[in-house]
């Protein structure tokens, strides 16, 4: 009756989870969010964290993302998901002119709208590893424990473990970003383990008790 009831919570749980996303969708990380992209070349060495430091005096504190984009280390991208004005993009201009002592135009910025990056685009890089990973770890059950029951108990041991991720995300509004998947590849190897552990102990009991 209590397992009844837990899965009845816990299915409750995906439900509100997947709703929740349905309406306002996944909170991502400015790194996978829409926004718009500042790209431009210095001509001279710069830092991440001096053009970082530029950028969210224009547009706030946290609301930017700063990447280098060439080898060279003249060249950077701004990334917020503020509106990017002519007058924001002058005082990015002027700014750097001052901090390099260059002579930038406005025409030497180039600017982008970037799309929101879907969930399938970060989830499929995963998709065949741990597809494989999961036909391997079911072909040992099969072998090791000489039934389907141990092979389906996984399964919904994944499936919950993981949805419950899922809706601590959606429902808790974490950011999903670049540690989210390594945190779920994590929860995936876990789950393996510890049943694996409690399987191998009880096949260990009854062997004893069959001694």
């Amino acid at each position: 009756m209590k397992e009844k009831i837990l899965y009845i919570v816990v299915i409750i749980v995906f439900i509100i989870a997947l709703v929740i996303t349905a309406i306002f969708g996944l909170d991502v990380d400015l790194n996978y969010a829409e926004g718009n992209t500042i790209t431009f070349t210095v001509g001279k060495s710069i830092t991440t964290e001096e053009i970082k430091d530029i950028a969210q005096e224009v547009f706030g504190k946290n609301k930017v993302l700063v990447q280098e984009v060439e080898l060279f280390g003249d060249s950077a991208l701004i990334k917020t998901r503020e509106d990017v004005t002519d007058e924001k993009l002058g005082l990015i201009c002027s700014k750097i002119n001052e901090k390099y002592s260059v002579e930038l135009e406005i025409g030497d910025f180039a600017v982008d709208h970037i799309p929101n990056t879907k969930l399938r685009n970060v989830i499929e890089p995963y998709i065949i590893p741990i597809g494989l990973s999961t036909l391997l770890i079911l072909g040992f059950y099969a072998i090791r424990y000489k039934g389907a029951k141990k092979m389906f108990d996984i399964i919904k041991f994944l499936i919950i473990a993981e949805g419950l991720l899922y809706s601590l995300y959606a429902i808790g509004r974490i950011k999903v970003n670049e540690i989210t998947m390594p945190i779920a590849l994590t929860v995936y190897a876990l789950v393996i383990l510890i049943y694996t552990t409690i399987c191998e102990l009880k096949n260990d009991n009854i062997e004893k008790k069959g001694k």
